[in-house]
């Protein structure tokens, strides 16, 4: 079965000022506790050698969903809603790596894709997808 995870962590930024966050991980594995398990093997790793969860100093499961079967239309598998307006944030799709087998589609000029830009504290306002 395929499991996606959905977590937030707390974080320590630039001269220790408090951060938050969140990221998501997928995995194939045979129950929810082995997906955990895959999950929290990734984290650590990430914590050893990656400086983007160098400052993270907790992480917490928000829901790891279970998909027995690949959905033939698109499904909503998460939704978030927080008071006032939109932080200053920096987000990254597969930040490593992109595995073989997996592709990336970001909406230009909405994402940036040199590397150098990837750790910037410039923020970018991106184009409304919708509108309603």
């Amino acid at each position: 079965m395929i499991y996606i995870g959905y977590f937030s962590f707390d974080e320590l930024g630039p001269e220790n000022k408090v951060r938050h966050g969140y990221f998501s991980c997928v995995v194939e594995a045979d129950s929810a506790d082995a997906a955990t398990n895959e999950f929290r093997e990734l984290i650590f790793s990430q914590k050893k050698m990656s400086d983007i969860f160098s400052n993270i100093a907790a992480v917490y499961i928000e829901d790891i969903i279970e998909i027995q079967n690949i959905p033939q239309k698109a499904i909503l598998t998460r939704i978030q809603s927080s008071a006032g307006e939109f932080p200053k944030s920096i987000s990254r799709s597969l930040p490593h790596s992109v595995p073989s087998g997996i592709n990336v589609y970001g909406w230009t000029p909405d994402i940036e894709k040199n590397e150098s830009d990837q750790n910037t504290e410039e923020y970018k306002t991106s184009r409304p997808f919708i509108r309603f």
